[in-house]
């Protein structure tokens, strides 16, 4: 195998992996499914097109632009104050969905509206139910005999260990190309980013600087196999790399030697001996 051609990988599966983080991201501010669109990016980057176009279905009320306004709305604009400090008696879950109707719609005149709905829902009984204590779930567990004591004591012990809140670093997205990033920079150069003796694109400079050669259109010199490949010596700061094996020629076997060096960013071979 040509070692070079693992190093033709790393910019594909680069862009494979930003393709992903971006579309991970852009599905997430769209309200899309993340991991659905993350994956089809990272195997046919050019979706990421096709999401830059697909329709949001956020809901207004839920975009980073309208909360920061909803901030200062509350606070300040009376009608809504005063519709939020009502609400507030329901619960934050009622308040939530005030900031989430309104968004939809964000006129004045629908706000006794929604309040009046939101009310009524929650006189119904259609508001969302309250949370059950975890410490009296486990409790209860422990009395009906689902949990033994000493699952009990390590289940308590686990709720009263105090979470971490997330930051923006918490996540994955920045890791997966930073990952990528530290694996290019420490991955070993030199010789491994320059063919070796027996490598197929060597091989290839040998066939044809044999069967090129000055001479050929007399003789018509065919390359037929290339074996006993030895390496006699390499530099790996000038790039340059002796090589020597047998050629099976459709003239005979020769004991040939060449000669790898790197002019620029093309690879150049000298042989003799055929």
């Amino acid at each position: 195998m040509d070692e070079t051609d693992g190093q033709s990988l790393w910019p594909i599966l680069g862009i494979a992996v930003v393709a992903g983080v971006a579309a991970w991201d852009l599905a997430k501010r769209k309200g899309l499914n993340k991991r659905s669109w993350a994956a089809t990016c990272f195997f046919f980057a050019p979706a990421l097109i096709a999401l830059a176009f697909v329709k949001s279905q956020q809901r207004p009320g839920d975009t980073e632009a309208f909360r920061n306004r909803w901030a200062l709305l509350a606070a300040y604009d009376p009608e809504i104050k005063a519709a939020v400090e009502r609400l507030a008696e329901l619960g934050p879950a009622a308040v939530e969905q005030f900031r989430m109707a309104y968004g939809d719609v964000q006129t004045k005149e629908a706000i006794p509206l929604i309040v009046t709905d939101i009310e009524r829902r929650w006189a119904a009984g259609e508001g969302p139910k309250p949370e059950v204590d975890p410490f009296e779930r486990l409790a209860e567990l422990h009395r009906r005999g689902a949990l033994h004591d000493a699952d009990y004591e390590d289940q308590k012990r686990r709720l009263r260990k105090p979470r971490r809140p997330k930051t923006r670093w918490s996540g994955w997205w920045w890791k997966a190309p930073a990952l990528l990033l530290v694996v290019w920079f420490i991955w070993p150069r030199g010789s491994t980013s320059f063919p070796t003796c027996d490598a197929r694109s060597t091989r290839d400079l040998v066939r044809r600087a044999i069967e090129g050669a000055d001479d050929n259109r007399q003789v018509n010199r065919k390359l037929l196999a290339l074996d006993e490949i030895r390496e006699l010596s390499f530099d790996a700061d000038k790039r340059d790399r002796l090589c020597t094996g047998t050629a099976a020629l459709n003239s005979g076997e020769r004991a040939i030697v060449w000669r790898l060096y790197a002019r620029g960013s093309s690879i150049l071979v000298n042989v003799s001996g055929f």
